[in-house]
């Protein structure tokens, strides 16, 4: 139920301002003369009032899917995961013209292990109950970005040793990429929950004007990430012959590499400190790198022609431009957020204007 409307403001005693609470809104929930309430200042000036017996007691959210035995396990899959990504906690899904196949009970537990907090806590030969258990309070946004940029920053790591040491290191980055995707939905989870709660937004780190921002820098790190699985991928698929040809272009793919560990690992700062001049220079330094990899490329050609030795360094330093144009992505949102939380008034010889190109 929805409450409009205006309230005159009367003093009461000498200083104090009252305004009268909705009759209809009082009923609904349960308030008293004597109760407390919670009082929250928003972004844009309102007010927001909650009893505090309707702040510690949230309600779970629970959704009941119906599905059939011929239901596909793909569909199942996107809507446990979209159950997950809206807020629910607890999910039921059952089958309603026999049990549950071995596909679909292998795909919801795949998918119970791949989010953060997912446990199976029930389960009848046509039922299945999940819970999701997640404290939103615990996760902060950065702290989840900051996750994410550091897993970035250990595939390129190991993208470089395995070519180096020709062992189990790209396997590792396939790894690290799971643990990627496991915490980018978590991300997300996060920012919609953060959406529709502002005393949440405010306790994970952020505002809820920001939400969009940065849930487009999580995407764009996820996309990172998966540009640096598929060129672990396609490097576990080469021939020790194959790798061994690698060698002699080992230091350009490794300084490739350290430049985007650097870059990463700014864009971990910026955002935590809101830090404008460095978030343009993280900009700087992605143009730097495109540009490196173009000069790269040429040089390459040169050197090799179109042999296969060309064409599989090629097809990586092309995976890991990819990955740099998702970083630059993030590093725009990135400046934007940095540049709003400066305004209205941005001295940019106190930031140190003189060090921007």
């Amino acid at each position: 139920m929805e409450y409009t409307g205006t309230r005159r403001v009367q003093k009461f005693g000498r200083s104090t301002l009252m305004v009268s609470l909705p009759a209809d809104w009082v009923k609904k929930v349960g308030l008293k003369p004597g109760d407390n309430v919670a009082i929250e200042v928003l972004d844009d000036g309102s007010i927001k009032v909650k009893p505090l017996t309707y702040e510690t007691k949230k309600l779970r959210k629970t959704i009941y899917i119906r599905i059939s035995k011929l239901t596909s396990e793909e569909l199942v899959s996107r809507m446990l995961y979209a159950a997950y990504v809206i807020g629910f906690d607890t999910v039921t899904i059952e089958v309603i013209d026999g049990y549950l196949t071995e596909p679909q009970l292998k795909t919801l537990r795949r998918m119970a292990r791949s989010l953060i907090g997912v446990e199976i806590v029930g389960q009848s030969p046509n039922k299945l109950t999940l819970q999701f258990f997640v404290d939103p309070t615990k996760y902060s946004l950065p702290g989840l970005i900051g996750r994410m940029c550091n897993l970035i920053k250990s595939m390129l790591q190991h993208l470089v040793l395995g070519i180096a040491e020709k062992q189990h290191f790209f396997s590792e980055v396939l790894e690290l990429e799971t643990e990627l995707d496991r915490v980018y939905t978590l991300s997300v989870r996060q920012l919609v929950l953060a959406s529709q709660d502002t005393s949440l937004a405010k306790a994970i780190g952020i505002t809820t004007s920001l939400v969009t921002a940065y849930r487009a820098i999580a995407k764009s790190l996820e996309d990172a990430g998966d540009a640096l699985s598929a060129a672990a991928f396609e490097l576990n698929n080469l021939s020790e012959e194959q790798l061994t040809k690698l060698d002699q272009a080992i230091d350009y793919l490794k300084e490739s590499s350290e430049m985007l560990i650097t870059i990463t690992d700014r864009l971990m700062r910026a955002l935590i400190e809101r830090d404008l001049i460095l978030a343009n220079k993280i900009l700087n330094a992605l143009r730097e790198f495109d540009n490196y990899i173009r000069r790269y490329h040429l040089l390459l050609f040169k050197s090799y022609g179109l042999d296969e030795t060309y064409l599989i360094i090629r097809s990586i330093l092309e995976k890991m431009s990819w990955a740099a144009t998702s970083i630059e992505s993030a590093a725009e949102v990135l400046f934007d957020i940095s540049f709003a939380f400066r305004s209205p008034e941005i001295d940019l010889e106190k930031l140190g204007a003189e060090t921007i190109i």
